[in-house]
C-alpha cells in the first residue's frame, strides 16, 4: 500500500483520517512491523493489520479518536491473549496519527515522493500537534532499513516501495491468469508479446504491456537483479529468450513454462551452443511449485507465484549479507 497515497484519497473524500501503523511486536502476532492502515471516519479503511479481534478494536478506536479529538499521534499496547483474547499470544504496539485537511500539502508532497521511490522521514513526537516530518538524505533511504522506529520521542519512518522487476514473455491464456495473480504481490511487471490485440483493454497500474517483435533484444538491457518469466506462443522464440537470459549471471529468476521434455531439449540446445553447466542451472523449468500439478491457466499462474513469492522473501531476508540469485 503507498501510504501517503491513501491518506491523499481520504483527506479528499473525507476531510480527515488516521493512520494505523504496527510500532512493534513481541512474541506472535498476525502482522509484522510497519504494517499500516488508513482508516477513514466512516470506518471505512485501506490496508489492514491482519484482522480478527486486533483490528476490529484499532478500528474502532480510530474512528473514536476522530469524534473526540484528542493528541494527534498517540500510541497503545496490545496483550493479545489476555486483552483480546487472540491466540497469538504476543504484543503489539499501535501508533494512531490523526490527520485532516491542514496536513493536506504535507501528504501530497510524501504521495509524489512515494511514486518516485523510497524515502525516510524523521519527526519528534513529543508535540501535542501534527507530527512534523522531515526527510532524510537519499544516502540514508536504504530499502532493507525498517520500516518504522519510534526511540525515545523519534520517529524514524521508511515509505515508498522498492519492487522487485519481472519481466513476462508472453500473453496467451496462463500469461492472462498469471498477470491477475501477480498484480497485488508487489512487483513492477512488464508484460511483453509481439501480438498488439492480445493484451487487454485495461492492466493494473504496476503493468506495462509492451508490443515488440524481437523480444529477445530486451534481455541484455534488464537490470541486475530482474525476475524473466517466458510462455510465448513459440517455442524457438522460448529458447532464444531463455538462451539470452542463461547468459548472464546476475538476474533474479529464469523460468520457462513446459515440460521436463521440454527443459531436457532446451539444456542439450543449451548445450550445443557453448552455454556453461553452471548457466543452464539458472534456468527453472517447468515453472512453479512442484506440490500443484493441475494444467488449468489459473492453477499454473497460482503456482507460480508462490515460487516467485519464495523467492522474493528469501533474497529480502538475505538483503544484508548481499544478493543471491535464485538457482
Amino acid at each position: 500500500m503507498r501510504v501517503w497515497g491513501e491518506v491523499l484519497s481520504a483527506l479528499d473524500a473525507a476531510g480527515r483520517c488516521v493512520l494505523v501503523s504496527i510500532l512493534d511486536v513481541a512474541g506472535s502476532s498476525p502482522r509484522e512491523t510497519g504494517t499500516r492502515m488508513v482508516v477513514r471516519p466512516d470506518m471505512s479503511f485501506k490496508g489492514t493489520i491482519g484482522g480478527g479481534r486486533l483490528e476490529y478494536d484499532v478500528l474502532h478506536e480510530a474512528v473514536s479518536l476522530m469524534k473526540e479529538g484528542g493528541a494527534a499521534f498517540q500510541t497503545r499496547s496490545y496483550a493479545l491473549g489476555p486483552d483480546l483474547g487472540q491466540c497469538c499470544g504476543g504484543r503489539v504496539e499501535i501508533a494512531f496519527e490523526q490527520f485532516d485537511l491542514n496536513y493536506r500539502g504535507r501528504a501530497q508532497d510524501f504521495s509524489t515522493q512515494e511514486e518516485v521511490g523510497i524515502f525516510s522521514t524523521t519527526a519528534n513526537t513529543c508535540s501535542s500537534g501534527l507530527l512534523e516530518r522531515h526527510v532524510l538524505p537519499p544516502a540514508m533511504c536504504r530499502a532493507d532499513s525498517a520500516e518504522i522506529v519510534l526511540n525515545q520521542g523519534k520517529l524514524t519512518e521508511r515509505f515508498g516501495e522498492d519492487r522487485p522487476h519481472l519481466y513476462l514473455f508472453g500473453a496467451g491464456h496462463v500469461g492472462k491468469a498469471l498477470m491477475l495473480a501477480m498484480a497485488p504481490l508487489g512487483f513492477q511487471i512488464s508484460w511483453i508479446d509481439e501480438r498488439r490485440e492480445i493484451f487487454p483493454k485495461y492492466v493494473p497500474s504496476n503493468i506495462r504491456c509492451i508490443h515488440l517483435n524481437e523480444p529477445q533484444v530486451v534481455v541484455k538491457n534488464l537490470e541486475p537483479g530482474n525476475y524473466v518469466i517466458v510462455m510465448t506462443h513459440d517455442h524457438k522464440r522460448d529458447h532464444a529468450i531463455v538462451d539470452a537470459a542463461v547468459r548472464r549471471t546476475d538476474l533474479a529468476f529464469i523460468g520457462l513454462i513446459g515440460s521436463a521434455t521440454k527443459r531436457a531439449r532446451t539444456l542439450k540446445r543449451f548445450k550445443d551452443s557453448g552455454v556453461s553447466e553452471a548457466q543452464s542451472k539458472q534456468l527453472v523449468c517447468p515453472v512453479g511449485i512442484t506440490e500443484i500439478k493441475s494444467k488449468k491457466p489459473s492453477d499454473i499462474a497460482i503456482s507460480i507465484a508462490a515460487q516467485l513469492l519464495v523467492v522474493k522473501e528469501k533474497q529480502m531476508s538475505n538483503a544484508q549479507g548481499g544478493f543471491r540469485f535464485a538457482s
